[in-house]
């Protein structure tokens, strides 16, 4: 009895000690994060990890080292590893939270592993329903279906976006999206099968949808120029001419609008020539 004694005692001793020195570690991490040493702070951020593995200490340092890397080292791999470890861990509801939303915006973000931010926010809306993050959660699938090239999905999730939530900006931004989304196509189609496509007339109409709902929006700019790419696509250069010299003094990048108009009085005087 009294060696079972002695050997819990021990035990409590090794196990206080070990709490203190991880208090330590951490008191020097958040120095050295004052201090904007990064590198070193993850660096002791972890030691506090492996003294404390799952107590609260170690899980805040955990959560820590995660959102250092991410935000400040670059160290995207890692820190997705780390959040996903607290989340398995934590029993803070508001923080996993937070360690979930990070992940998505790292691999959206940063990673562009659109595959992964997909099915990461899908799981996250399938968990989470009623969320009031969902519309930008759906923007985010259907922006990453569409830089995976799988332009219906985009499509698809851009119109129930508008459904579900009409008077929000992500209703209009994703208006604005089909537009693009559907002259992105057109033009893909048009390299790949060298056949022509009538998405351009699609987005050209999406893009007067936009501006009869949107006529204060920022993006209404952006939604002409729109139609006027779309009617060059269509080579229907005399429109698209009116059109762009219409946005010459409220398109943002009016050099963009000096470049077209040149290149499309070059094609009316090369078809003209041939006449």
């Amino acid at each position: 009895m009294l060696r079972k004694g002695l050997v819990g005692l021990i035990f409590i001793s090794c196990l206080a000690c070990s709490v203190d020195s991880a208090r330590h570690h951490y008191v020097l991490a958040e120095r050295l994060w004052g201090d904007k040493n990064y590198p070193a702070a993850v660096a002791e951020f972890e030691r506090v990890m492996a003294k404390d593995p799952v107590g609260e200490l170690g899980q805040q340092a955990l959560y820590r080292a995660a959102t250092t890397q991410a935000l400040f080292l670059g160290q995207y791999v890692e820190a997705i590893q780390k959040l996903r470890s607290f989340i398995q861990l934590s029993t803070d509801s508001q923080l996993v939270w937070s360690a979930q939303t990070q992940i998505g915006e790292i691999q959206f973000t940063h990673l562009e592993s659109y595959e992964q931010a997909i099915a990461h926010y899908q799981n996250l809306i399938k968990i989470y329903p009623d969320t009031s993050e969902a519309p930008a959660f759906l923007f985010r699938i259907a922006k990453s279906h569409f830089f995976l090239f799988q332009f219906d999905d985009a499509l698809q999730t851009f119109q129930t976006i508008i459904a579900k939530f009409p008077k929000t900006s992500w209703s209009e931004k994703s208006k604005f999206e089909m537009g693009t989304t559907l002259f992105t196509r057109g033009q893909r189609q048009g390299r790949s099968k060298n056949i022509e496509s009538n998405d351009f007339e699609k987005a050209i109409a999406i893009y007067q949808q936009f501006i009869q709902l949107y006529p204060k929006s920022e993006l209404v700019a952006e939604a002409r120029f729109g139609i006027a790419s779309s009617l060059e696509e269509l080579d229907q250069l005399e429109e698209a001419y009116t059109t762009y010299s219409e946005l010459r003094r409220t398109y943002p990048a009016p050099q963009v609008i000096e470049i077209k108009l040149n290149r499309i009085k070059e094609r009316l005087a090369h078809r003209r020539s041939k006449r």
